[in-house]
């Protein structure tokens, strides 16, 4: 007898989401289409421009930052008269330019969160370890007052009984 499948079982990539990364999404355009010269030239200013926005997002060198902001402006910039314009790209390459813009804003969005999370982490973790140390410093000392409170009051037990011991001595 056989069982009955769920949906799930029968349609498996029905309930995918469909969030993809930029490279798998031009790695099936360049699989399902032989894409002409110039549709090979427009795919590759898109795919440098995404490329350096993801890349670049949290760049520490004058560099980095100076490529993340020149595609972050392209990208922002809603021209429709310049050729090599991020609309006009898209348009060409049958990508709807204001959803992909929208998705890069939002991953933007959650990738400098996720940065900010960490260095937040980071910076608790610094500071634990400081109070740790700091702790562990003030017990030694501690332990070391115990240690030494004694032996410091044998010390001036002994000094104060010498005296008295002499003079017991000379009487």
């Amino acid at each position: 007898m056989q069982e009955k499948q769920t949906l799930d079982e029968r349609l498996p990539g029905l309930f995918v989401p469909d969030t993809l990364l930029p490279i798998q999404y031009f790695e099936a355009m360049r699989r399902k289409h032989l894409l002409s010269g110039e549709k090979r030239l427009v795919l590759s200013v898109l795919e440098d421009a995404v490329d350096c926005f993801m890349k670049y997002v949290d760049a520490s060198t004058k560099k980095g930052q100076r490529l993340f902001r020149d595609a972050e402006v392209w990208i922002a910039l809603e021209d429709k008269k310049w050729v090599f314009s991020f609309d006009n790209v898209c348009e060409a390459l049958g990508i709807d330019p204001e959803y992909l813009r929208r998705g890069l804003r939002e991953w933007k969005l959650r990738r400098l969160e996720a940065i900010e999370r960490a260095r937040i982490a980071r910076a608790e973790q610094a500071n634990l370890a400081a109070v740790q140390t700091i702790v562990a410093e003030a017990e030694l000392s501690a332990a070391e007052a115990k240690v030494v409170t004694p032996m410091a009051k044998a010390v001036v037990a002994r000094s104060v009984a010498i005296p008295a011991f002499g003079q017991r001595l000379r009487a």
